[in-house]
């Protein structure tokens, strides 16, 4: 058995590592920490309703003495993206390895940081080491990693939908990713923006042009600051999952039996699942578990095409992807803990 710590165990993303982590065959919780002081002492079983009556580790205020003490080798940072970029350094020194559920190592330019982020990184040499965990895109990289950056939510729907067809784009035509995410992706608030009354019944457009995972998308799919490209989240009155509903284009017109072939790059991937053609996948295909469910529709004139991609913002854009990574970082079978 390996020994894992969860950092942020009592925000959503933490509790369901938590849960996760505790079914898997192979590891233990060795130490648990709360996402903020007032959380402290929170009991593990009350961390999530799979825990109820399962021994663990209470949430404690996070220390990273009492998280290296705990005999944990890896540590998950569900925590403020400051709040990892600080951390994980002191922990990677200690020698435990680090998988950071933030965006605190997302991005390869330190110099991002401030605009996207509102900080200056304090360890710039780290985003070079930094392996990007969109896990079904990487490699022998993650075996033995010291440090794996979780894709955010958001780049984890959008770039497993359009990196396989990426190369067929015409890249003077902007790809246009029309997101929406329920409201757990923004964490645990006491903000009025996000209260019951504002939601219900509501759905709005945010951060458009200014929201940080827009970066993070270009840069997963190679394209520049100029490039054209939009991205425009949006909030729906759901309490999880994000939509993806992406326009593209190509320079001449293409069959559905291209963009199949260009799919089937997932044959194989235990958890992306791509529709037949013209079959477009639901939020209700996919909350709850740790897939994402990719379809498309051929538009007429065979040169525009619509894909939809879905996943549980909790799970396959949070904590089960980390534990995909966790799984190939330990050289576990992927579906350890999942399946």
């Amino acid at each position: 058995m390996r020994k894992v710590a969860v950092v942020g165990a009592t925000g959503y993303s933490g509790g369901e590592l938590c849960a996760l982590l505790a079914r898997h065959p192979r590891v233990e919780i060795a130490s648990a920490f709360s996402s903020g002081k007032k959380e402290a002492g929170v009991p593990f079983g009350r961390l999530h309703p799979a825990l109820h009556g399962r021994p663990g580790p209470d949430a404690e205020p996070f220390s990273v003495d009492r998280l290296a003490a705990s005999g944990a080798e890896l540590a998950f940072l569900a925590t403020p993206n400051e709040t990892s970029a600080e951390a994980g350094p002191a922990l990677l020194s200690r020698g435990v390895r680090v998988i950071d559920i933030a965006g605190a190592f997302r991005l390869r330019d330190a110099a991002a940081y401030p605009a996207w982020y509102g900080f200056t990184h304090p360890a710039p040499e780290l985003l070079a080491e930094a392996v990007y965990g969109l896990t079904e895109w990487c490699g022998r990289e993650l075996a033995g990693a010291r440090l794996v950056a979780n894709p955010g939510c958001y780049p984890t729907s959008v770039l497993l939908a359009l990196k396989p067809v990426a190369s067929l784009l015409d890249p003077a035509l902007p790809v246009i990713c029309d997101s929406k995410s329920g409201v757990t992706g923004a964490g645990k608030k006491s903000d009025v923006a996000w209260s019951f009354a504002e939601l219900a019944g509501n759905f709005k457009a945010y951060g458009v042009g200014t929201h940080r995972h827009e970066p993070e998308m270009r840069q997963g799919l190679g394209l520049g600051a100029e490039a054209p490209f939009v991205f425009v989240p949006h909030l729906l009155p759901v309490v999880r999952g994000i939509l993806s509903t992406i326009h593209v284009t190509f320079p001449a017109p293409v069959t559905p039996g291209v963009l199949v072939e260009a799919f089937s790059c997932y044959e194989g991937a235990p958890f992306v699942r791509v529709r037949p053609a013209g079959e477009l996948p639901e939020l209700a295909d996919v909350v709850g578990t740790p897939r994402c469910e990719i379809g498309f529709a051929l538009l007429p004139g065979a040169r525009r095409a619509v894909i939809v991609s879905v996943i549980d913002n909790l799970l396959k854009g949070a904590a089960s992807q980390a534990v995909q990574n966790m799984n190939r970082v330990f050289g576990f079978a992927e579906t350890d803990g999942l399946a």
